[in-house]
Order: C-alpha cells, then sequence, then structure tokens
C-alpha cells in the first residue's frame, strides 16, 4: 500500500497548476460590430480561429505622444515638452516606448521605456486604453496622445472603436522665449569685442587679408630638421628636434625627436603652436613688459640658427614638400637648400674582454659566467645536432714523448681510442684494459670540448692519421682509424683534404716531377720480397726517401684507392702509372 508523502511549500518544491489560468483577454476584430460601439472581448480563442501569436505577428500600433517634464532653476522655462512614441505589440499586449534622439539636447534620448507588458491596476494595459487625444499614465509619467499613423487608425477604425483626428503637440516654452528675445534685443552691428574675440578663438578669421591666406596656405606645413648642441653646459647634450612652420596662420611648433635609449622621457612637444618671439622676453612681477616681434618664414633657412626661449638651434636640413615650395614659390636655389652632413663620427664602445680560462669545466660555461650574473645554459646548434647525430670519427692513438715530458716504457706501450663527435665538436678518450700490464684500462677522458695550447677548441680538420693532438699535457700520435672513418673523410673531400684523393694525386705529381729514376729506385728497395706491392708504411718510407713530404692519411688515401684486392697493399704498377703517369719498367 503506497503512502503519499507531503512535500514542503519551499521555493522550487511547488508548482501551479496551467489548467486554473484563463487566457488573457484579446481584441477579436469583427466585420458585423457597428463603428462607434465598443470593441468586443474575447475570454479565449475559438476552435476556428488562430492564435493571437500567430493572427498579429508583426503587427504593432503606434502612437505619437508627449508629456511634460517640469524644469527649476531657469528664468527662462519652466516646464519643457518631450515628444515620444508608444509601440504597442498586438501578438501578447507588450508596450514600448521611444523618444526620438534630437541633436544638441542635452538629454539622454532613445529608448524611453523597455518592451514589457505594462501594468494597471490588477490587469494590465490593452488596445482598448490607447486612443487619440487621449491620456495613459505609465508608472507615474501621463503621456498625451496626439497622433496615429495610418495602420493603426484603419485597424481601430475596423475593430469598431472610433479614432479622433490628429492635432499638434504643445509649442516649447522655451522657442517662444527666444523668438521674444530675437524681437527685443538690439542688433550686432560688428562692434561688439567680446563677439569678435570668441569668433576668433573659435577659428573664424577676422580680416579679409587673413581670411585669403589662411584660405591659399591651409594645411601647408614647412619642416625643418635641426640641433641643440648644449654640450657645453654640465649634463648637456646634442639633441635633434624638428620644427613646423605653419603658413596659414604664421605660427611656430617645435617638436622633440625621441631617440632610442637616451635615458630621457618622451616627451613629444617641446614648444606648442603658437606665435614664435624673436626676442628675449622680459618679465617683472606684473608681467611683460614689452611688446615682441614673431619669427617669419623669411627667418628659416637651411645653414642658419634660430632662438628658440634661449636655445640656439641649428637647421640643417628640411623635407622634400619644404625644399621644393622654397625653390618654386620663394626663389630660394637648390643648392642653398642642400642638407648638412651633422652627422658624428661613432666613437668605438669598449667590449668586454673574457678573462683566460682557469682550466674548470669548459670555456663556454665559464663565458656564461662572465656574460650575464645569472649564467644560463650556453645554446647549442640545432641542426648541427640533428645533422651529424652519431657520427663519430675513431682513432687509434699512443702517447708519444715531448720535449719536457719522458715517457716509461710502460707509457710507450699504452693504446687509446680517440672518438670525435661531430655533433658538438666534443672528444672523449678510452684506453682499452690490457692484461698484465699494471695499468687499469677504462675512461681515460670524459667526454669533453679540449682545447690546444692555443687556446681555441679542437676542430674535425684537426683529427686525421698521423696528426699529433696536445691534450692536457699529453701529446697522442693518432696512427689509426676506422673504415667509417675513413669512408666519412672521404665524402667530404673539402673539409678533409688529405682524404682527397685527386688533391692528394696532384701534390704527388708536383713534387715528384723530374724525379723519375729516383721513385723507381726507392720502390724497389722498399719492396724486399719482390712481389711488387708495398703497404702504406713502405709506401711513405719510399716517397720520403725521393724527398716527397706526405703524411700518413695522404699515404692511406692513395692505398685506398688503388686497392683492387683489399688487402691493403698497392701494385707499384698502379701507383706509378694512376698517379705519376709514369711506367715502372
Amino acid at each position: 500500500m503506497s503512502t503519499t508523502i507531503p512535500i514542503p511549500k519551499l521555493p522550487g518544491c511547488t508548482f501551479e497548476d496551467p489548467r486554473q489560468h484563463m487566457p488573457r483577454a484579446r481584441v477579436a476584430p469583427k466585420a458585423s460590430t457597428p463603428k462607434g460601439d465598443a470593441p468586443q472581448l474575447a475570454t479565449g480563442p475559438a476552435l476556428d480561429t488562430l492564435p493571437a501569436w500567430v493572427a498579429y505577428d508583426r503587427k504593432v500600433l503606434r502612437f505619437y505622444a508627449y508629456f511634460k517634464e517640469a524644469v527649476v532653476d531657469s528664468p527662462e522655462e519652466n516646464h519643457r515638452i518631450r515628444k515620444c512614441i508608444i509601440y504597442f505589440y498586438l501578438e501578447d499586449e507588450s508596450v514600448h516606448v521611444a523618444e526620438p534622439k534630437q541633436p544638441n539636447s542635452g538629454i539622454p534620448q532613445g529608448v524611453f521605456l523597455k518592451r514589457h507588458r505594462i501594468p494597471k491596476g490588477n490587469a494590465f494595459f490593452g488596445v482598448e486604453d490607447l486612443n487619440v487625444a487621449t491620456e495613459v499614465t505609465f508608472y507615474a509619467r501621463t503621456f498625451h496622445i496626439t497622433a496615429c499613423d495610418p495602420f493603426t487608425r484603419n485597424f481601430l477604425s475596423n475593430s469598431g472603436v472610433e479614432v479622433p483626428a490628429d492635432f499638434e503637440a504643445p509649442e516649447e516654452p522655451i522657442c517662444a522665449y527666444r523668438a521674444h528675445a530675437h524681437k527685443t534685443l538690439p542688433k550686432n552691428t560688428g562692434g561688439n569685442d567680446l563677439r569678435k574675440f570668441i569668433e576668433a578663438k573659435l577659428g573664424k578669421a577676422t580680416s579679409g587679408q587673413d581670411l585669403k591666406k589662411f584660405i591659399q596656405n591651409d594645411r601647408k606645413v614647412l619642416r625643418f630638421f635641426c640641433l641643440w648642441d648644449d654640450r657645453e653646459a654640465l649634463y648637456g647634450d646634442r639633441r635633434p628636434y624638428v620644427i613646423h612652420y605653419f603658413l596659414a596662420d604664421d605660427t611656430v611648433e617645435v617638436l622633440e625627436v625621441n631617440e632610442p635609449n637616451n635615458g630621457r622621457d618622451p616627451f613629444p612637444v617641446f614648444c606648442r603652436r603658437g606665435p614664435m618671439p624673436n626676442k628675449p622676453i622680459e618679465v617683472d612681477a606684473l608681467g611683460p613688459t614689452k611688446t615682441y616681434t614673431y619669427y617669419i618664414m623669411d627667418d628659416f633657412m637651411v645653414g642658419k640658427t634660430i632662438n628658440i626661449y634661449g636655445r640656439d638651434m641649428f637647421i640643417h636640413d628640411c623635407d622634400h614638400f619644404t625644399r621644393r615650395y622654397l625653390n618654386q614659390v620663394i626663389g630660394y636655389p637648390l643648392e642653398a637648400l642642400a642638407p648638412l652632413d651633422v652627422a658624428e663620427p661613432n666613437i668605438p664602445l669598449p667590449q668586454m674582454q673574457l678573462p683566460p680560462h682557469n682550466g674548470f669545466g669548459s670555456t663556454t660555461d665559464s663565458a656564461q659566467n662572465c656574460i650575464s650574473l645569472i649564467p644560463k645554459p650556453a645554446k647549442r646548434d640545432l641542426f648541427k645536432l640533428m645533422l651529424n647525430e652519431k657520427k663519430i670519427l675513431r682513432f687509434s692513438a699512443r702517447l708519444i714523448e715531448t720535449p719536457g715530458k719522458t715517457l716509461t716504457n710502460a707509457d710507450l706501450d699504452r693504446k687509446f681510442v680517440v672518438q670525435y663527435f661531430l655533433a658538438d665538436d666534443t672528444m672523449s678518450i678510452f684506453e682499452p684494459p690490457t692484461r698484465n700490464s699494471g695499468i687499469i684500462g677504462g675512461k681515460f677522458l670524459e667526454r669533453m670540448k679540449v682545447q690546444k695550447e692555443c687556446g681555441t677548441d679542437y676542430v674535425p680538420t684537426d683529427c686525421f692519421v698521423g696528426a699529433k693532438l696536445m691534450i692536457y699535457c699529453r701529446c697522442f700520435a693518432l696512427v689509426e682509424a676506422d673504415d667509417y672513418t675513413y669512408s666519412y673523410m672521404e665524402d667530404h673531400p673539402q673539409t678533409y683534404p688529405y682524404s682527397s684523393f685527386s688533391l692528394v694525386v696532384k701534390k704527388l705529381k708536383c713534387q715528384g716531377e723530374g724525379k723519375d729514376e729516383t721513385l723507381r729506385n726507392a720502390f724497389i728497395e722498399r719492396d724486399a720480397d719482390g712481389c711488387g706491392y708495398l703497404d702504406p708504411a713502405e709506401l711513405q718510407q719510399a716517397l720520403y726517401a725521393t724527398g716527397i713530404e706526405v703524411n700518413a692519411q695522404e699515404v692511406i688515401t692513395v692505398v685506398r684507392a688503388l686497392d683492387d684486392i683489399g688487402d691493403g697493399k698497392v701494385s707499384i704498377e698502379k701507383m706509378f702509372s694512376g698517379v705519376f703517369g709514369l711506367k715502372f719498367c
């Protein structure tokens, strides 16, 4: 058995039955209603008629009305007539009041009352409440209806409502006052000084000559570029200005050119437009004591110096319009209007020198500490990083003695692998472990940028077979490279000239010219077993014996180019024919 739980009467928990509300009254136009009788009100639409919001869609009654607004504290008027338009929407019986805007009225006009249903006691205003020559009160403001449009008159007439004739709204009291004042006040004969002052202030020319000059020269402005050199004073400087001379009224305007990083606030207007006196102004407690003359157009010329309120400004140039005007209208020659060179040579600023590297960290990180107070990571070359990613040049190396460094037998037998990373120009050294050597192998040098003795970093062109690298007081000799390194160098002969076969051949031909017999004897001596082939070491010794200076990388380039079998040796006959262009026999 179900039980009914009562719902508390709280906001949101109550509802109204829409069936208890009767539809609002509507004016149903009937053709049979005699003209002059009251309109019949329908309590609800019949089954054979359309609903009001469909039948009266976009049908609006328009009435012209006015209301009186009280005016206090004014000797000219005690009330004001404000004209409005009342719109009555038949579809939902809503009302909208608008006040047409009048120019220079000083009153906010426009939408006077937004569209909505206006209450009238317990009901709302309807079409029966609006008619010509009637008064309606909306929110304690009474509107006097004076007229309506033809559609409204026809609609009301067809509905059986008699519409009176239209009439005019009453005249504004201020209009009658102004008409009376215009007739009674004496006419101005032109001798009123106050009127002249106000007209001149508003821009009206006071004489025919001034008016003619204004019409001929309106918007014609001469522009001159000048300098004020005040460096003789304390904290003085050399500052540029622009002078505008207005031909319409002979006024002058001075603008200051704001240069970047000059340390001054941007005040563009140095002197406001007006007559510019050409003499110092003498002022006492009662004001200026003399009359002054002002600058005219003839006072402005390229190369002249004018005094503007105690500042000597040198005119050094003018714009194209000014130069053309002074040449064609005034008659100045173009040579006298040529711009003058006032530029001063730039003083080179002292550059901050980086201190020498102290050995801790990389040079890039140390430079970042010198550049900014809060060091930031150095920017990496992303294009180079992506292009040369995982590209490594590997060389086998060994330690060699230097004039100030003597090595032990154990150090002479040590072998190393030197890796050069093309992505970021860093190097690392690894020592393969050797059994019973007494030296622990492994990482010899962490991956990092390595500097030469001169202070610059090692670059890829410094690494080739036969090169000697001085790394942290230890001299490494590169004795061999892997196949990838050889192939990479041969594919980039512009960067690695020692791996370019054509350049090496050209060098050998140049040094071996005229040494045919010496070359044959040297090659025969190095071919001890008589097989007709030489390895890179024997080939380099043979070339040294003939006075040809080559390094190990160039010898390996020749052997790799002429080695058809792949055993690391080169034929003597092919060497003579392919390199020197000679016959061995």
